[in-house]
């Protein structure tokens, strides 16, 4: 059974294409872990919307960027703006609106990309035990089952490993993409407010 078969034999049995398809998995992951990092770190200790508007009227509000927060951050790119600029008018909310909302997407199109190169991976492992398989065919013809399970085993593994990195990938990319979209309206309502709030 498949569930007796160490981690070890497991790879050995997919074969070659299982070494991409895994560093593939650990990349995934490791962007997978970052964004949601990320985004925990944007929903963490953070102020409200209306603090962000009553700072931009003070002098003094630098307790207000302490921390990770969304709204922190947004306010920090407004007052390092207002600094530079020595006002703050509506071309310049647009810019800070535009230097942030990416920050949000950071590696989404990477994390896209593995995910459908998961699968295709698996379908190349597929096509190289059919391959494995038709060889021993050729030599020893179809009555020997132990020399042809090794190229079946390589096809059917490395087609599995690579729809589970796909499924898990495509459902975790979907709430990151969610997550991305939510925190992106709430910059562009923030910047709506201070525009009207400021007469800008």
């Amino acid at each position: 059974m498949i569930w007796e078969v160490s981690i070890s034999k497991y790879i050995a049995m997919g074969g070659w294409v299982m070494f991409p398809l895994i560093m593939l998995s650990f990349v995934l992951a490791f962007l997978i872990v970052e964004r949601f990092l990320f985004f925990s770190g944007m929903a963490k200790d953070d102020i409200t919307p209306d603090d962000v508007v009553e700072a931009l009227g003070q002098t003094d509000c630098r307790r207000l960027e302490a921390g990770t927060g969304m709204h922190r951050l947004l306010l920090a790119e407004f007052l390092n703006a207002r600094k530079v600029y020595n006002r703050l008018d509506k071309a310049i909310v647009d810019e800070v609106v535009r230097r942030t909302v990416p920050l949000f997407n950071r590696h989404m199109q990477s994390i896209g990309a593995l995910t459908a190169a998961a699968p295709l991976l698996g379908l190349l492992g597929t096509v190289s035990g059919m391959v494995t398989t038709f060889n021993v065919m050729n030599v020893f013809g179809t009555g020997n089952a132990k020399a042809m399970s090794g190229g079946i085993s390589e096809a059917l593994i490395t087609t599995q490993y690579g729809l589970v990195v796909a499924i898990i990938g495509l459902y975790v990319s979907m709430i990151l993409v969610r997550r991305a979209r939510t925190y992106e309206t709430m910059v562009e309502e923030i910047s709506i407010h201070i525009i009207r709030k400021f007469k800008l």
